[in-house]
């Protein structure tokens, strides 16, 4: 079966920037595609899978800069993939990972840019607040008991960092060590 055309990873982080002035939305991406990359890599997948979707998980967030509001974010981004040709299933795994827009999550790559999206922002915020201010040294402990303090990032729905570990199949805490294991791989690029 031939695989469907896909835009290589140079042009999506090219996307991605011209799509997000933001530096922060930018390691977002970042964080997230190497979350996703590091479960594709451990579930076994080859090299192209990987690859494919690693650059679903850069690219998850395309047009929250410009286009922020829930009822839209997500449905934007992934038509506009879907205009440069990305596959089928980058294009639902960004639409998807927005609850409001009510799309179903199906596939184990639509599971996994949920599952790590959340939770990257969660773990930066959580390494910021550790005396190294560094990725490597958070634990589960320190998150679960960050999750528990409201005003702790207040914007990241705490339903949601549990829902993600749930939908992979995982414990939370283990869920955690793997994306703290996951994330440092790109962890001085975004200057953590």
């Amino acid at each position: 079966m031939a695989r469907e055309p896909m835009p290589s990873r140079d042009e999506a982080l090219a996307l991605l920037h011209e799509w997000n002035e933001s530096r922060s939305l930018r390691n977002h991406g970042l964080l997230v595609e190497a979350g996703v990359r590091g479960y594709a890599a451990e579930d076994g997948n080859d090299a192209q899978t990987v690859e494919r979707w690693g650059i679903a998980g850069l690219l998850h967030d395309l047009d929250y800069e410009r286009h922020p509001d829930p009822a839209t974010h997500g449905a934007i981004g992934a038509d506009e993939l879907a205009r440069r040709g990305y596959p089928d299933e980058v294009v639902h795994a960004v639409r998807a990972h927005n609850d409001v827009l009510g799309v179903p999550r199906s596939g184990r790559l639509d599971h996994l840019v949920y599952a790590c999206d959340e939770m990257a922002g969660f773990l930066v915020a959580v390494a910021l607040m550790r005396p190294s201010r560094k990725l490597a040294d958070v634990e589960p402990a320190n998150v679960r008991k960050r999750m528990t303090d409201k005003a702790f990032a207040r914007a990241v729905p705490r339903e949601m960092l549990v829902a993600g570990a749930a939908e992979i199949g995982i414990e939370f805490d283990v869920h955690v060590a793997n994306m703290v294991r996951h994330l440092n791989a790109v962890a001085p690029t975004v200057g953590l």
